[in-house]
């Protein structure tokens, strides 16, 4: 009996090999035909090194696959809307999209759900597009340097917003979308070098995000310039004080992300 469980106690040590069967088919083709056996014949014909040489033909793994039509049950990012109905390649659909439930497969019974407006959103819901959301989040993390001359007088206006933004490859459309500051905020002081405040720009006509700004006084002549500081990661420093608490939350939130 003790000989019984000593064997078994070491049946159990063993681990047993995970298999793994991937149901993969590749089509392959001789390179070399191999000559058929002639009727009534009993010699078969001889292989030869050659004739173990293929080609593939076909391999799935190797083909595109088509994309799968779904239906968005909520809002992602990049890719669409509450109701619409997308195409996307089929491991992205099972794993970004079904899994999280995020979308539903586009049967005839989901189409026909669709049209009747179970699945859609309202338009004041929507946002403006597929990448407003984004685009907003990209802002938010953004600290735009403003460069104002240093010697002639200026009061900053929604273009020099604009060009500023344009150096850092955003580029907004029109000076409406930009809102500025209800006090203006005028020049040269350098007493202002190395603040922040704060502007507004609407993307599309309706979403609007806060975007801060730094400003730096910039001159022509090379021995006045102004050295410039990492203002993006030290503690911003408002101009206006009735924006220091929305400086200070948009500056944590940026670094938490």
């Amino acid at each position: 009996m003790d000989g019984i469980l000593r064997n078994f106690s070491k049946l159990l040590l063993v681990q047993s090999p995970i298999q793994q069967f991937n149901r993969t088919l590749i089509i392959l083709k001789r390179r070399h035909p191999v000559q058929l056996q002639k009727k009534n014949s009993k010699h078969k014909p001889i292989l030869k090194g050659r004739h173990y040489i293929y080609d593939i033909e076909e391999n799935p793994e190797r083909m595109k696959q088509k994309k799968i039509d779904v239906i968005l049950t909520q809002y992602v990012e990049g890719l669409g809307h509450q109701g619409e109905l997308v195409s996307v390649r089929p491991t992205y659909a099972y794993d970004q999209l079904l899994l999280p439930k995020l979308a539903i497969y586009a049967s005839p019974d989901n189409l026909e759900r669709m049209k009747n407006n179970l699945y859609q959103t309202k338009d004041e819901e929507k946002p403006s597009s597929i990448h407003a959301l984004q685009t907003m989040k990209y802002l938010k993390k953004m600290v735009v340097s403003v460069s104002m001359n240093k010697d002639e007088p200026w009061t900053i206006e929604p273009w020099h917003i604009r060009v500023s933004l344009r150096k850092m490859n955003v580029h907004v459309l029109s000076d409406d979308s930009i809102e500025l500051p209800e006090q203006p905020i005028s020049g040269p002081d350098l007493t202002l070098e190395g603040k922040s405040f704060v502007v507004y720009i609407t993307i599309n006509k309706k979403e609007k995000v806060p975007v801060e700004c730094n400003l730096h006084h910039w001159s022509t002549k090379l021995a006045d310039r102004l050295p410039r500081t990492k203002f993006f990661t030290r503690t911003p420093v408002p101009i206006l004080p009735e924006q220091a608490e929305l400086l200070m939350s948009m500056r944590e939130n940026s670094n938490q992300n």
